[in-house]
Order: structure tokens, then C-alpha cells, then sequence
């Protein structure tokens, strides 16, 4: 099509000004060039999109508003485009974004700090928290993000867009305040059990917030294992979460890839389960075209390293028992978690 970037950008500039007069003004076009190119692009799409009054002032037709979001979008995108060029390429001050969801702290979030430090030219490392990974792609996309470590599953319809790779398998697991006996525990998780007769805590669990994609499943676990129990909090992280078991209040359900950096305060005061459910891939996303940097490349692969060696295997060694071996033959072959 015959139209350029200037057209949308003079398109842009009528809108936000309100008519061509004050658009000439904003930019150093006359008003008889503005109409000129206007009516180009209006003979070049073969529809009109501005409609002008006595005044002076413009109306959108419904091609118009098409194209003043079409413009805007461009436009948008091609502002953050040149933003990312200078600070790759012509800046000496690259700055490094990456992106996780809130169990993704302490030991994590040192581990890829210090990466950012010891093996690139990064002036800058930033931490970018989002609720779920749906967010975070969304983020990527939008170049508000370099890097981001999601569940693949977010990836399903960008997977052709990004470099990625795997970094470790997640699961959920169930945290017990330290103080109910196994013994209690397995009495709690007998089908028909009276709520009188199970541990006061095992009555009450934490709801986690409803962004949070594993609150169905963990809802629906409670109401099968534990149907007494009561939804008494709700807390917004698997982090927030957890501190309430460690105080005693309630169980609840966090990520396994949280486990690592709880404090070993909390960790003394839990009792945690791996359950057989919501398996996920967690994996690390970037822009393909950052494979080309080579700061960005190193940090891309020292982070799947880190991942692989290090927090990865740290997750198996903490004292996680799985739920289907505690219970009594009879009864996980009844119940399985």
C-alpha cells in the first residue's frame, strides 16, 4: 500500500490536536500539506476517515477510529522499539528486566542478581514481579520485560515468538503447621471423619488470590481431602500464604519452587506434602533477537545453568514428603492426593 509512517503519524497528530489548524502547529506542517497527505491516505485506503465541520474541527468515521488505534499502536510500538535499539546498541548503560512471579524470591533472585553482576555488561538488574504468568508474557511482549521465567503453558500461542527453555518441573504442595501430628493428619484425611474430631488447624486453609491460576484446583483439593474445611484467609502470594501455617492458623497450598527460599524459621514450623497435583514446566522466555547480544545471550544460558545445577536440584533436597506415602496402604489405595 502506498502510505507511510508519516501519514499515520500526521493522522495522530489531527486527532489529539482536534482539527488541522492546531495539528500544523504541533507538526510544522501547513494546513494545506496536512490536507494534502489526508486525502492521499484516505484515496490510498479507499475510504474516508475524517469527517470536517464548519469549524475547523474533525470527526472519525468508523474507518478513521480504526486507524487512529492502528496509528497509535505503531506508533506505541515503534517508540519502544527505539528505546530498546539505543539501549542495546548505542548506550553504554544496558539495563536488565527479569521477569517472575512472587515464589520466585530469595535464593532465586540472588542467584540471577549475582549472574547479572559477574557475567554481563549489565549497569542495571531489575526484578519485574507479576501475579501470574499470563502477565508476565503479556509484559514480554510488550518489550517491558527482557526475560521471563513462566509456566510453558502461558507460552502456548507465543511459542514461535520466543527463545525458550526449560528450567525445572513445579508442583504444589501442601503446608501443615509442624505442630499436627502425622497421626492427625492421616485421621484428618479418613473419608467421613467429623470435623470435631480432626486437629482445630486442619479446619481452616489459606484461599490464595483469584488471579492465581491453581486457586480452582487447590479449592477443589480441600473440598475432597478436607471437606471441613474452612476457606478462613486469603492471601495474595504462596509466600503470604505459608505464614500463616508457620504461625499456626491454617494449612495451605504453595509451589514446590517456593520451598527454597523459605527462611529456616519457617521452614522449622511446617510440615510440607508434595501432592499429585498441577504438574507444570516452568521455563525461561526471551525476545529471539536478544540471542544476538551477547550479554543478553550469556544471561539467557547462565541462568538455564543456574537453574539446572543449583536451585533445581535444591528444590528435591528440602524435606518434602510426598502425602501418598504417609497414608496407610489401605487408605491411598481409597484417597490418593
Amino acid at each position: 500500500m502506498d502510505f507511510t509512517f508519516r501519514h499515520l503519524e500526521i493522522l495522530r497528530a489531527v486527532v489529539v490536536a482536534g482539527s488541522i489548524t492546531k495539528a500544523s502547529h504541533r507538526i510544522g506542517l501547513s494546513q494545506p500539506s496536512i490536507s494534502q497527505q489526508l486525502a492521499k491516505l484516505e484515496e490510498t485506503l479507499g475510504v474516508q476517515l475524517i469527517n470536517r465541520n464548519r469549524t475547523g474541527s474533525v470527526a472519525l468515521t468508523p474507518a478513521g477510529e480504526f486507524w487512529y488505534r492502528s496509528a497509535v499502536e505503531i506508533m506505541d510500538r515503534m517508540h519502544l522499539l527505539m528505546q530498546e535499539h539505543d539501549q542495546m546498541f548505542r548506550s553504554a548503560n544496558l539495563v536488565l528486566k527479569l521477569g517472575v512471579t512472587p515464589a520466585l524470591r530469595g535464593a532465586f533472585m540472588s542467584g540471577a542478581a549475582r549472574i547479572a553482576r559477574d557475567h554481563t555488561n549489565f549497569t542495571r538488574f531489575e526484578m519485574v514481579y507479576e501475579l501470574t504468568s499470563a502477565h508476565l508474557v503479556e509484559k514480554l511482549r510488550m518489550h517491558q520485560i527482557n526475560f521471563a521465567v513462566v509456566a510453558e503453558s502461558a507460552l502456548v500461542d507465543e511459542a514461535s515468538s520466543f527463545a525458550i527453555a526449560p528450567l525445572f518441573n513445579d508442583k504444589i504442595v501442601w503446608a501443615v503447621p509442624a505442630e499436627v501430628l502425622d497421626e492427625e493428619i492421616i485421621k484428618a484425611l479418613q473419608p467421613g471423619v467429623h470435623a470435631d474430631a480432626v486437629h482445630p488447624m486442619l479446619r481452616h486453609y489459606v484461599e490464595i488470590d483469584p488471579l492465581v491460576i491453581t486457586r480452582q484446583r487447590s479449592n477443589e483439593w480441600f473440598v475432597s481431602h478436607l471437606p471441613f474445611a474452612a476457606p478462613t484467609f486469603q492471601a495474595p502470594t504462596f509466600a503470604a500464604s505459608v505464614e500463616f501455617a508457620a504461625d499456626g492458623l491454617a494449612s495451605c497450598h504453595i509451589t514446590k519452587s517456593l520451598v527454597p527460599n523459605l527462611s529456616q524459621s519457617v521452614l522449622q514450623r511446617v510440615k510440607l506434602f508434595e501432592l499429585d497435583i498441577l504438574h507444570a514446566t516452568v521455563v525461561l522466555a526471551m525476545r529471539k533477537h536478544l540471542l544476538s547480544h551477547p550479554s543478553f545471550a550469556r544471561f539467557y544460558q547462565k541462568i538455564i545453568d543456574f537453574c539446572h545445577t543449583d536451585y533445581g536440584p535444591a528444590m528435591d533436597r528440602q524435606t518434602i514428603r510426598r502425602l501418598s506415602d504417609l497414608m496407610p496402604p489401605v487408605q491411598d489405595s481409597i484417597r490418593k492426593a
